[in-house]
């Protein structure tokens, strides 16, 4: 499993920095970790940074921790209650939390959580995966399957029809959604094209790698303009193939 991202959301900055130094020190699994102070901060850092285990103190100024729950329509990551008041069990308990940690934290009881956390994100993975191949063996060769891109530290799943083009860029890939949005992956442009070659894609540089159902138009001078605009270059001894098997032009 890839390093987990941490979010910190407590309103005692010393005991941030406390957590965040017990889980370089003594959590690998953690890798980047963010500090909010209040729920506010926290909701929009949790946004931006997308997190999947979140450290949250109950009873804080501006807003507990459980109106920061409130604030998701579905929450995607694992959350460990941080606080100094035990008579909150019951309530994390309520939310699913992984474990609940009391202040001043233990670092072998954190050591523990983070475990917990680890098994429970690796098994949410797994179903989803599952449900993902059940989908796919259902629309084999057609636009309707999903793939699963690898990021930073997580997996999108997107459906194969959402996707214009991928683009190389140094070892990685640029994934160009219909949404506008755009998915960085850690795999190069050739593990797409193998992944993509049966759902109508196509090559056309190198570099580049479209959408055969999302082309605009063909221009002679050698470029194809996608749904999004985009201008992709069709290399000089790709352009008989792209003429002969996408425009059915021989």
């Amino acid at each position: 499993m890839k390093k987990l991202k941490a979010l910190i959301i407590d309103d005692e900055p010393k005991l941030q920095k406390v957590l965040q130094m017990k889980l370089e020190k003594y959590c690998p699994s953690v890798g980047a970790t963010k500090l909010a102070g209040n729920i506010t901060d926290g909701f929009e850092l949790a946004r931006q940074f997308e997190p999947n285990l979140v450290f949250l103190d109950i009873s804080m100024p501006g807003g507990s921790g459980f109106e920061f729950l409130d604030q998701f329509e579905t929450i995607d990551f694992e959350i460990i209650f941080v606080t100094g008041f035990d008579e909150y069990v019951l309530n994390a308990i309520k939310v699913s939390a992984v474990d609940y940690l009391l202040k001043p934290v233990s670092t072998e009881e954190l050591v523990a959580a983070v475990r917990k956390a680890e098994e429970r994100i690796e098994e949410r993975e797994k179903i989803e995966r599952y449900h993902v191949l059940q989908h796919n063996l259902n629309h084999i060769g057609n636009q309707e399957a999903k793939i699963a891109i690898p990021g930073g530290s997580t997996y999108d799943f997107v459906k194969v029809s959402d996707i214009i083009r991928c683009e190389g860029w140094q070892k990685y890939t640029k994934i160009h959604l219909l949404d506008g949005s755009c998915i960085v992956s850690s795999y190069n442009i050739g593990v797409f094209k193998k992944m993509l070659e049966s759902y109508e894609f196509f090559s056309t540089h190198k570099s580049h790698l479209i959408n055969t159902k999302l082309i605009s138009k063909y221009l002679k001078e050698g470029f194809v303009v996608m749904e999004d605009q985009s201008e992709v270059p069709i290399s000089r001894r790709k352009r008989d193939e792209f003429l002969s098997k996408v425009l059915n032009y021989f």
